[in-house]
């Protein structure tokens, strides 16, 4: 056995026998890495506020190219089928876990990709007071959108470490590129435009 198929016989473990529970909350960690919606909203937030606004731009650039490296690379390029649509034994794993369906090709994981970008790229540009409460709720989340991913049977466990890897570098991509913008910004600061981009703030800091 090699170690995507011991992960899946793990992960179907845990839903024979904790399937009342897991399965909903399985089902609600892969909802909200759906897309990165609920990352993605947070970023807006942080935009909102001038302390915050480069986190949260550097966070939403470092998303956006895992999502076009992932489903315009990489996807495409491996076309590696869901674990669920060629394995007659997975099938019946899928069904247990609810038989959600799934479009496009397995690796990378982009829930995983979006999760981690975001926590990453979060780490990378924030206070260094912050580091270690984001590492550790970052770890967690990713942790826990692996095994929703691999428990639902929509990804081999080597899918959701690729996602990781591609969001390290869309993450130390986005952060020179987004400080080369604020560079920018503040060169012209006077100009009416970047003088809002640097200056705004709903909080009125």
């Amino acid at each position: 056995m090699n170690i995507d198929s011991l992960f899946i016989e793990f992960v179907h473990a845990l839903c024979v026998n904790f399937g009342v529970v897991l399965t909903p909350f399985f089902r609600l960690i892969t909802f909200i890495g759906e897309k990165s919606w609920l990352f993605l909203l947070i970023c807006l937030v942080l935009c909102l506020n001038k302390k915050t606004r480069w986190i949260g731009v550097t966070a939403i650039l470092a998303i956006f190219m895992g999502w076009l490296l992932a489903d315009y690379g990489v996807k495409p390029l491996i076309d590696r089928p869901r674990p669920y649509t060629i394995d007659t034994l997975y099938i019946s794993y899928w069904e247990l876990a609810g038989a959600i369906p799934e479009t496009n090709s397995s690796m990378p994981s982009g829930h995983t990709l979006g999760v981690a970008a975001f926590f990453i790229s979060f780490f990378i540009t924030s206070k260094k007071s912050w580091r270690k409460n984001i590492m550790t709720i970052g770890i967690i989340m990713t942790t826990l959108m692996i095994l929703s991913r691999t428990y639902l049977m929509h990804h081999y466990l080597t899918d959701c470490l690729v996602g990781v890897l591609l969001a390290l570098v869309t993450s130390f991509i986005a952060k020179p590129i987004v400080k080369f913008i604020h560079r920018i910004c503040k060169k012209y600061e006077n100009i009416g435009i970047f003088k809002f981009i640097l200056n705004f703030d709903v909080l009125g800091n």
